[in-house]
């Protein structure tokens, strides 16, 4: 086992040290440290005893540093450097464990996905305080803007100078019906077939909704709307009683399929739904919200079924 360094157990009078070599003088030392002039003289002293060498050579007008008083010097100032780093960054972790991340996600994706996304991240941080929040994807950015949620979880289709965008999943859109529906044994679907069936569309404000829209006019299909939700559980359970068909992001009907609640056909033009993080750009400084997408980029995706 190797000896250690007498600096070991010197610390302190190293760190007085630097203090008295960076300002040339004991007694500006002595305020800087909130000590006094004689416990600095005193630390210096000992430091030297340790050393076994002198470190500074005093004299009328003021003082110098000897040669093994600027070789301690040098190194004096990369130890008080690393020492202020550690303390940001221990004091950057105080802020992000003990702070509140306000999250706004929709009312499906606070079922499926939530869950275990903040589960794993409570573990990590487990003196984070997490306040989730559920609305449309309008409602969620309109929280953002007004400082009501930092960040949010929602389908996107475009990008906005406002926002930072962490792209996060790309979802499949499928039909939905109900097992005993006329299309049921079909292995896809276009969009033009299902024009004649009753179509339950979600309420205004939602991603999906824009993302059907806009192929509906595309192709110039004009499907039979029977009724607008702003719920995917209302959705599903009209779908499943036979009262029409409706598309929605496969991810959030699995559960429902498995019990043979409603069946899924996926569509012949593909249609995806892009899911980011989103927060301010004005935000990125906040501790709490660094800490969060830090943990979804490295391991969000690994805590869901993709």
């Amino acid at each position: 086992m190797n000896k250690r360094s007498p600096l070991y157990a010197s610390l302190n009078s190293l760190f007085v040290f630097h203090e008295v070599a960076k300002h040339r003088s004991f007694s500006k030392a002595a305020e800087e440290l909130f000590i006094s002039q004689p416990a600095v003289t005193k630390r210096i002293k000992e430091l030297e005893r340790r050393v076994g060498m002198g470190l500074i050579q005093r004299r009328r007008d003021g003082f110098a540093l000897t040669d093994a008083g600027k070789v301690l010097f040098k190194y004096a100032q990369k130890i008080s450097h690393h020492f202020m780093e550690i303390e940001n960054v221990l004091g950057d972790l105080q802020k992000d464990h003990r702070g509140l991340l306000r999250i706004g996600t929709t009312e499906s994706y606070s079922k499926c996905l939530m869950p275990r996304l903040l589960s794993g991240f409570q573990t990590s941080f487990p003196y984070m305080k997490i306040a989730l929040d559920v609305g449309n994807s309008e409602e969620i950015e309109k929280n953002l803007l007004f400082y009501k949620n930092d960040v949010g979880l929602i389908g996107v289709t475009r990008k906005s100078s406002k926002f930072e965008s962490i792209p996060f999943l790309k979802e499949e859109l499928v039909l939905i019906i109900s097992p005993g529906h006329p299309l049921a044994k079909k292995q896809t679907v276009s969009l033009k077939e299902i024009e004649e069936y009753p179509f339950i569309i979600r309420g205004k404000g939602s991603t999906t909704r824009k993302v059907l829209l806009e192929a509906f006019k595309a192709l110039d299909i004009h499907p039979s709307l029977l009724i607008e939700a702003g719920s995917s559980e209302f959705i599903k359970q009209w779908v499943s009683e036979g009262k029409g068909v409706s598309i929605i992001v496969k991810r959030i009907v699995e559960d429902e399929e498995k019990r043979a609640f409603v069946k899924t056909i996926p569509l012949l033009e593909k249609l995806c739904l892009e899911v980011a993080f989103l927060y301010l750009k004005e935000e990125r400084s906040n501790p709490a919200i660094k800490t969060f997408i830090r943990y979804i980029e490295n391991k969000g995706k690994g805590l869901i079924k993709i």
